[in-house]
């Protein structure tokens, strides 16, 4: 049975001091939760997080890092770095890197082939706009953002991805899916790894995905109870302490 987990992805938010508030807050709820829960702070957090995670269960993650070992790269973040502070997991093609950034699902495609080799987990995240929902071309991004994104990847590198499907138009709106449009998004998603990738039935069978886009205590519980969702890769609900912990109820 796959594994839930909700994620916080504290993004350009927080000062330390909050940032180290909600982790000491989450250290003891995690180690006696049925989740998987994860938490990935603003770089420049990454160390101090880390460090008051240790020996519990909370897994901490980066939100960005480039594909590449130490070299002259300004601005970057090389895996060799996160792993001085025990840093495993890489969030890749969050929307709003895609949107304002400009990365393409062949730069992602980089990434994630580097960082599995490099024996890194990484969280890759899929979506569309509104504008692509109106046009009924959900499915065709998806598919595409899949395809590119996860091109040549090997079925044994499979055990340290998780996808995230989050909806572009649900991110920070105050909309969201709905569990059905969620769930429809959710299957085509997981039948899609199967039909793309040679032998890999098992493995979208196993792989966890989870959903994006304005989660909340009081929608978590009907998105999880969806045969093909996974967990929650949470924005807002997540950087605040009660509301983190309700998610985990």
């Amino acid at each position: 049975m796959r594994k839930k987990i909700i994620a916080g992805n504290w993004k350009m938010n927080l000062t330390l001091a909050e940032a180290s508030a909600i982790t000491k807050g989450l250290v003891s709820a995690t180690n006696s939760s049925s989740y998987e829960v994860m938490v990935f702070p603003s770089a420049l957090h990454l160390e101090t997080v880390s460090s008051l995670t240790k020996g519990s269960k909370l897994i901490v993650g980066a939100q960005n890092a480039y594909q590449s070992g130490l070299t002259a790269m300004t601005g970057e973040i090389s895996p060799v770095q996160l792993a001085e502070f025990g840093i495993s997991t890489v969030l890749v093609g969050h929307s709003e890197r895609r949107q304002f950034l400009g990365e393409t699902s062949e730069l992602d495609n980089a990434k994630i082939s580097y960082f599995l080799k490099a024996g890194l987990r990484v969280v890759y995240c899929v979506g569309e706009t509104w504008a692509e929902r109106e046009k009924g071309n959900t499915f065709s991004v998806l598919e595409d953002q899949i395809k590119k994104g996860l091109k040549d990847i090997t079925s044994d590198q499979f055990k340290n991805l998780v996808i995230a499907y989050e909806p572009v138009w649900a991110i920070g709106t105050g909309k969201v899916a709905t569990p059905v449009e969620a769930e429809e998004a959710h299957a085509f998603i997981r039948k899609e790894i199967g039909n793309l990738f040679v032998g890999a039935g098992s493995i979208a069978e196993n792989i966890q995905i989870l959903y994006g886009g304005s989660v909340k205590p009081d929608n978590i519980k009907e998105l999880l109870a969806k045969p093909n969702i996974d967990g929650g890769l949470v924005g807002g609900a997540s950087q605040k302490l009660d509301s983190f912990l309700g998610l985990l109820k």
